[in-house]
């Protein structure tokens, strides 16, 4: 799905992203476990504050508001963790022009175009999200993958602790029976844009297709190198987003080249297995 515009996250990760450390030993099964657990932690909080941000801009995309070409982006903000309000702003940053809501549990939405300033909050907060998305300006040119034809970038920082966050990049697509995994990469930053640590997951761009010849695809497998030994976050929430809530898939495989295993996921049961390969 293509994005209007980017926004920035409101949600503290409990669990960050533990990086697989390569040495001549294994890591153990309670390591194993605990890195898969943090994994999934991180991707339900991006699976899920993706899907608000989809809500939220296809209510402002189908709303019949005059002033829509005024609006120069959008940030999300919540007073109790439930219900996401999208504000929609003005090129200067001082009017919000639109709000729609989302309630999280219920699904209950809302729009209201009501012109009024921003508050304080929401300027403040407008601001973090500029510098920390234009963080990755500063990013070496090499490791910023080219983004695909037929596909966008989402950014999707998130606050992951006191004045730090973690701003991912993942493809969004609008074509159909695909799960656009690859060419993902994050950065953490603090609220200056001052990067304090880099990763990439996936070296290329692996469009998964879902059907081929009209067939539906029984099993989804892709490899991992040593840039991303494990299951990534982005690989969960992209499935979720576009795999398990479109086909009958319940899970998917990915075959680590660095550690002698493959790591499943089950979409039912909300978990990543681990097997010998």
């Amino acid at each position: 799905m293509k994005r209007i515009v980017t926004q920035i996250l409101l949600c503290v990760l409990l669990v960050p992203t533990l990086k697989a450390q390569i040495t001549d030993t294994l890591p153990s099964a309670e390591e194993i476990k605990a890195i898969n657990d943090s994994i999934l932690e991180e991707a339900y909080r991006l699976y899920l504050h993706e899907k608000v941000a989809w809500t939220l801009e296809d209510i402002f995309t189908y709303s019949q508001l005059e002033v829509k070409d005024e609006v120069a982006g959008w940030i999300p903000e919540t007073d109790d963790g439930i219900t996401v309000r999208g504000v929609f702003y003005n090129e200067d940053m001082t009017k919000a022009l639109f709000e729609s809501s989302v309630n999280i549990r219920t699904g209950e939405m809302s729009a209201d175009d009501t012109v009024r300033d921003l508050t304080e909050k929401e300027i403040e907060d407008i601001a973090i999200h500029l510098k920390v998305i234009y963080a990755a300006l500063d990013l070496d040119e090499e490791d910023i993958p080219g983004c695909p034809e037929n596909c966008t970038f989402n950014i999707e920082p998130i606050k992951i602790g006191e004045n730090l966050y973690r701003v991912y990049w993942i493809l969004g697509t609008e074509q159909t029976d695909i799960i656009p995994f690859g060419c993902d990469f994050s950065y953490d930053c603090d609220s200056e844009g001052n990067i304090k640590d880099f990763r990439r997951y996936h070296k290329t761009y692996i469009p998964t297709q879902l059907t081929i010849n009209g067939d539906k695809v029984s099993e989804i497998v892709h490899s991992h190198t040593e840039i991303c030994p494990y299951m990534a976050p982005t690989d969960i929430a992209l499935f979720l987003l576009y795999g398990y809530e479109e086909s009958d898939l319940n899970g998917f495989r990915v075959l680590s080249t660095v550690l002698p295993y493959y790591f499943t996921f089950d979409a039912e049961t909300y978990q990543i297995t681990t097997e010998s390969r």
